[in-house]
């Protein structure tokens, strides 16, 4: 618990590093991606980070004002930022739950503790708590009521449990902070570190917890995310690089931001229509 409160409560007293998150326009056809236009989204001095799309034209993230996190939700289309959590905790995380008009975050609880709770976007329900044992949380992805998590420690490990039921089950250890849905199945895939120093991106069943390589991730590689085409999307250095396993045997760069004069790529995220992806510069 004391390795959790480090790094998220820390954020309370220190800020964190700024970052900006930029949107461009995704195009894509058999695995061959296109990235162009950017914008930068946040626009302002400090920590804006973990963007997650809703829908087409809506992305929630994570932003730090005042000494804490909460979750914003940003219209694209008419730059309108709405803070969806504003609460006297610290949310981080948010991803939205299939299905429902929600979202799920971490929170950062009174006494530190980190779970992951539910927030509704068009009631005045109050958040519930969906794990009530399973902590402490760092990162998640959902797969109907399947949900893989990050979990803190050492090591860190992958958890999945239902969260119509009580109960988990233990995946593999030295993952990754990415962790995502596969777009078109109900599978998750996640990074590990192996013994020889590789990280590889697995392919993990949601409903068996077996889970296989899909590729090895390039050196000194990034955050990933991947499109509704099933193409994966890192970054090294400036260099955006994509793999689609339909396609490819290996990596292939697609552009390098440093003609504009960017570079420290980390988080990514793509919209539900696969015309956007978000992208995470620090500053």
């Amino acid at each position: 618990m004391a390795f959790s409160f480090l790094i998220f409560t820390s954020f309370a007293q220190t800020p964190p590093a700024d970052t900006e998150i930029f949107v461009f326009d995704l195009k894509e056809k058999k695995g061959s991606v296109s990235i162009e236009k950017g914008k930068n989204v946040t626009n302002r001095k400090g920590y804006d980070n973990q963007p997650y799309f809703y829908g087409e034209d809506y992305m929630l993230y994570t932003a730090y004002e005042n000494g804490q996190t909460d979750i914003i939700m940003l219209d694209l289309l008419e730059g309108k930022k709405t803070n969806l959590t504003n609460s006297k905790e610290s949310e981080y995380s948010a991803a939205m739950v299939p299905g429902f008009e929600s979202f799920a975050a971490v929170r950062v609880e009174e006494d530190g503790t980190q779970r992951l709770w539910l927030f509704h976007l068009n009631t005045k329900k109050a958040p519930q708590l969906v794990f009530e044992d399973i902590a402490p949380v760092g990162y998640h992805a959902w797969s109907g009521s399947n949900v893989a998590m990050f979990i803190l420690g050492t090591p860190i490990t992958l958890l999945m449990a239902d969260a119509r039921q009580p109960g988990e089950k233990k995946i593999t250890d030295n993952i990754g902070r990415t962790i995502k849905l596969i777009p078109g199945s109900a599978d998750f895939a996640f990074e590990r570190t192996e013994e020889n120093g590789d990280k590889n991106i697995y392919r993990l069943n949601s409903k068996t917890a077996r889970f296989d390589v899909t590729v090895k991730k390039p050196d000194n590689s990034s955050d990933w995310t991947i499109t509704n085409e099933g193409t994966y999307v890192t970054s090294v250095g400036s260099k955006i690089l994509t793999f689609n396993p339909k396609y490819d045997k290996d990596w292939n760069e697609v552009t390098d931001l440093s003609s504009m004069g960017l570079s420290g790529i980390t988080r990514m995220a793509v919209n539900e229509n696969n015309t956007k992806i978000a992208i995470v510069i620090n500053q």
